[in-house]
């Protein structure tokens, strides 16, 4: 539903979704934003002449036929006809999500996939919930393929580089249809081994920042395939110290290091490595105030490609329990990452990355001013800090019996009548709760 107006037309609550020029020669990298400032007004005014707004993404009278949320929730007893009936259409959502949930948690799925990468929302379900149905058996694949790289090098033999780069082409179509879907399958998804987790963590949260600050479908591609095989090196590491439960002395530490140089000799044993994903890799452990290895490179020396995946790798890697460190909350992790801006990785960069993932990514379990205790199922692309959720816990804490949906962003009011909005991210264990209950982990 998008519409081209003169620059001069714009105002605040257009969704402005391009613009007539490069995004790298604006201070908008967003690759789409929603107009909140007079500033923002002024900036497009002066470097644009055209605009494309998307008038589904804006707000208030911006806004044109946007068709009502079934799960569009209680805004008060008795304001509007139909109340009961979408909340139980709402409720009946929720159910199906969990449903879905609960079928690709730890299961292996071998049917095949549909030769036309075409998601519609069928049988009612959503379009969210028919990516999660079609992309389910390409992250099973990606789980399989990774365990037989390892044991291709672990009998000397070379990485199959064309059956992953195909597995990374499919996930990136899924990014470009749904991104929520392929970051919600890698919480879903169980294995017995983090190093696998994590590959296709940083994978998906790789692809899904690269689309999301405007690189090209190839450099999507690389990055995806940067994420999966940039740790195969470990494999060369003593497990002793890959398991130590406390800190590393200093020689352990190097030895650890050493992991990115396995993985270039193994990368460079395989046939037909992009030289740009051997460049991702190579430096994707480098910092942006040079303290970083293999070669200490500092400031712009480091490819953006490479710091985009060494951003990713270490905010995944603190958002899982690992040997030495439990894991930390997403917002938890999200404020380190702010707090090692032009230090450890460049200003703008983490402004992107925060703006891509929001404070509240999918999966993240967050209390509302309600008392309730809800899960982020999918973001909203206008307003991060208003996701849609899926409410598991009531005001007293106690499991809801018909779980519901909620579109923070169409300001659903609570019993006192007041917007829900989210207080804070809890930890996954917060209240009592296991996650595996919530399908979380």
């Amino acid at each position: 539903m998008n519409s081209t107006i003169p620059a001069s037309e714009v105002q605040i609550g257009m969704y402005v979704a391009d613009i007539d020029r490069p995004w790298v020669e604006t201070p908008f990298m967003l690759q789409g934003f929603l107009v909140t400032t007079s500033d923002e007004v002024e900036a497009l005014q002066r470097l644009c002449k055209q605009l494309v707004i998307d008038r589904s993404r804006s707000v208030g009278e911006h806004q044109r036929a946007r068709a009502t949320e079934k799960d569009e929730p209680l805004r008060g007893p008795g304001l509007r006809p139909g109340v009961v009936e979408e909340a139980r259409d709402s409720r009946e959502e929720a159910s199906r999500f969990l449903a879905v949930a609960r079928s690709f948690r730890g299961r292996i799925h071998t049917q095949r996939r549909p030769s036309i990468p075409r998601v519609r929302a069928v049988d009612g379900r959503s379009l969210l919930e028919a990516e999660l149905f079609y992309s389910a058996p390409i992250v099973d694949d990606v789980y399989r393929a990774l365990r037989e790289t390892q044991a291709a090098i672990d009998a000397g033999g070379n990485i199959d580089i064309d059956r992953l780069q195909g597995l990374v082409s499919e996930m990136a179509q899924g990014v470009e249809r749904n991104s929520d879907a392929l970051m919600w399958l890698t919480r879903l998804k169980r294995t017995d081994r983090y190093s696998y987790d994590h590959a296709l963590n940083v994978s998906v949260h790789a692809m899904v920042f690269a689309r999301f600050i405007g690189l090209d479908t190839q450099g999507v591609r690389q990055l995806g395939l940067a994420g999966l095989l940039q740790d195969i090196g470990k494999l060369r590491i003593d497990p002793d110290i890959l398991a130590k439960a406390g800190p590393l002395d200093e020689r352990e530490f190097k030895h650890v290091r050493t992991h990115v140089l396995h993985t270039l000799a193994l990368l460079k044993a395989s046939r037909d490595v992009d030289p740009e994903v051997f460049g991702i890799i190579a430096a994707h452990h480098e910092r942006f105030d040079g303290s970083g290895y293999p070669r200490g490179l500092k400031g712009m020396n480091i490819p953006l490609a490479a710091e985009m995946a060494g951003l990713i790798d270490t905010y995944c890697a603190m958002t899982r329990d690992r040997v030495y460190l439990p894991a930390v909350s997403s917002q938890h992790a999200m404020e380190e990452i702010n707090r090692l801006r032009n230090t450890l990785f460049r200003d703008a960069l983490v402004d992107q990355f925060l703006q891509c993932i929001g404070l509240y990514p999918i999966g993240t379990l967050v209390e509302l001013n309600s008392g309730e205790v809800a899960v982020v199922i999918q973001q909203n692309q206008v307003r991060r800090l208003q996701p849609r959720v899926i409410v598991i816990l009531g005001p007293d804490k106690a499991v809801e019996r018909f779980p519901r949906i909620l579109d923070l962003l169409m300001q659903p009011q609570t019993a006192a009548g007041e917007p829900y909005r989210i207080l804070r991210a809890l930890p996954p264990t917060a209240y009592g709760i296991d996650p595996n209950d919530f399908y979380l982990a």
